[in-house]
């Protein structure tokens, strides 16, 4: 089953074309990467996708959920609230500096948009919270405060927080790249976990050997176009592109 789809998607800022024409799916269960060098589209592709950031143009589908696309008018324009809504509900956005709220204790940043969002009720959302923080390796930090944390458990946190709205799909925009060595083996190990759970994501990432291993398929951005997709370890170690070979192999000098 379809779970996220985008067609023909544009964006500019400006006059400087960020996305252009752009479309991709995932699947129910699907993990794929999006790869690429700086300034090639894939964050804004990644804000574009949660509804951060609005499209000039295209369609952005969570499922049966169409949140942008051409109207009866025949004019690009995006769904009601009530839609969009629902649609903000459909996934959730792994930032690369965390984004945790600093005033509010770690089960607070976790707990706070099930309650104040989705309405659960607070002992409801305290009881998954911790929850989370156990899957997390986090249960003694329930009471915490981020700037307490390393940069690994602050990123656990922004993980848990997430999953804690029940996302049909995760996206992540390079978690590990605000982390020391030790610290990115951590996140890329909950990642994986989540992978083997079958959780839906898209991961901008810069970790060539864990997308290879982890992602079902690969996306290779560049100028705001996708240049290349295909099986994760395929597109890895035998590139058809002569783009994406040349990215790939300045990765490795």
């Amino acid at each position: 089953m379809q779970v996220f789809q985008v067609s023909h998607l544009s964006k500019s800022f400006k006059e400087h074309q960020v996305l252009c024409d752009i479309s991709m799916s995932v699947n129910e269960g699907e993990v794929v990467a999006i790869i690429g060098p700086s300034g090639s589209g894939k964050t804004t592709l990644l804000r574009c996708a949660t509804l951060l950031e609005r499209a000039d143009g295209g369609e952005i589908c969570f499922g049966d959920l169409c949140v942008a696309g051409v109207d009866k008018n025949g004019s690009f324009a995006y769904a009601d609230k009530e839609t969009l809504k629902k649609a903000h509900q459909r996934c959730g956005l792994v930032f690369q500096n965390f984004n945790l709220f600093p005033h509010m204790s770690v089960l607070d940043n976790i707990i706070d948009a099930p309650v104040h969002v989705q309405h659960i009720p607070r002992a409801e959302a305290y009881a998954e919270a911790m929850q989370l923080l156990m899957k997390m390796g986090l249960l003694d930090h329930a009471q915490a405060y981020p700037c307490e944390l390393s940069g690994g458990q602050q990123q656990r946190i922004a993980i848990a927080r997430a999953l804690a709205l029940h996302p049909d799909i995760l996206f992540f925009d390079e978690p590990t790249s605000a982390l020391d060595p030790e610290l990115t083996q951590e996140i890329l190990n909950v990642i994986r976990g989540l992978a083997e759970e079958h959780m839906t994501m898209v991961i901008v990432t810069h970790e060539m050997d864990f997308a290879a291993q982890v992602a079902d398929r690969i996306v290779f951005m560049a100028d705001g176009v996708i240049v290349e997709e295909g099986e994760a370890k395929s597109l890895i170690i035998s590139p058809r592109h002569a783009r994406t070979k040349a990215f790939l192999a300045g990765l490795n000098r």
